[in-house]
């Protein structure tokens, strides 16, 4: 049976605005809109990851093991960078 996300037998016009779209640097919504994750709970990964451009973190972070940064502006146990 077909889930939620499957378009077959559908019209453009009444799916398209749950469709994404991408040009390689940003995600879009099917209005052409920039589509932005808000995530507002918690966050958990393993591996090596890469985040280009801004982000911004309102809260704590915890780490376990090490954090390369090749640049980095803010506070650390109260010191600024």
């Amino acid at each position: 049976m077909p889930g939620p996300f499957d378009f077959t037998g559908q019209n453009i016009e009444t799916t398209y605005q749950r469709v994404l779209q991408t040009d390689g640097t940003n995600i879009y919504d099917g209005t052409g809109s920039l589509f932005t994750i808000f995530n507002t709970s918690s966050f958990a990964t393993t591996g090596s990851n890469i985040f280009i451009g801004s982000q911004t973190i309102t809260g704590s972070i915890s780490v376990t093991g090490s954090v390369t940064a090749s640049y980095f502006v803010g506070t650390i146990d109260g010191g600024t960078f």
